[in-house]
């Protein structure tokens, strides 16, 4: 039995999203990734102005999920007093 495109690619982003965690987490204990300065340069992807002719809907997805990780990398690296003002009203 085959899965249907779909549920494949859902697995897919999932099992990426697996390994990108566990390379985060492993580069950010191992002292090679600082999170501050990765928070913050997601927060400045957020905050960059876009491009006129891009689809907005797109644009939103792509946000959202940028903003998703600053979310999580903030919530799991970074102490509250390290935190931005932003990423702590959440």
């Amino acid at each position: 039995m085959t899965m249907d495109l779909e549920t494949r690619l859902q697995a897919q982003i999932t099992a990426q999203n697996l390994m990108i965690e566990a390379l985060l987490d492993a580069a950010i204990r191992a002292g090679q990734l600082d999170p501050r300065s990765l928070v913050d340069k997601l927060e400045q992807f957020i905050s960059a102005p876009k491009a006129s002719v891009a689809d907005p809907d797109e644009i939103a997805a792509v946000m959202s999920e940028v903003d998703a990780w600053a979310d999580m990398i903030s919530g799991r690296y970074l102490e509250v007093k390290d935190s931005s003002p932003e990423r702590s009203l959440r």
